[in-house]
């Protein structure tokens, strides 16, 4: 998708959202290719497969952690 096309969705600046995405682009989350005046984004499905395992794991920690903590404050046998 063009940079153009994606940026309209959002409520910036197209050079603020160019920001976003040459950090995407420097952590190799997308890639661009220029044609002509177009800018086009290619999304890296790859990398992307490690920050969605990364983020799976993080939130099992967390609803572990929240779990404990519910049962913590609902639990009278915890509370001891």
């Amino acid at each position: 998708m063009s940079v153009g096309d994606l940026a309209r969705e959002f409520p910036m600046t197209l050079p603020s959202f160019m920001k976003h995405v040459r950090t995407l682009e420097a952590n190799g989350l997308i890639r661009t290719v220029k044609s002509g005046r177009v800018r086009t984004c290619v999304l890296n499905r790859d990398r992307l497969a490690l920050v969605d395992d990364w983020l799976a794991e993080q939130r099992r920690i967390w609803e572990d952690r929240t779990d404990r903590l519910e049962r913590l404050v609902t639990d009278p046998k915890e509370q001891q």
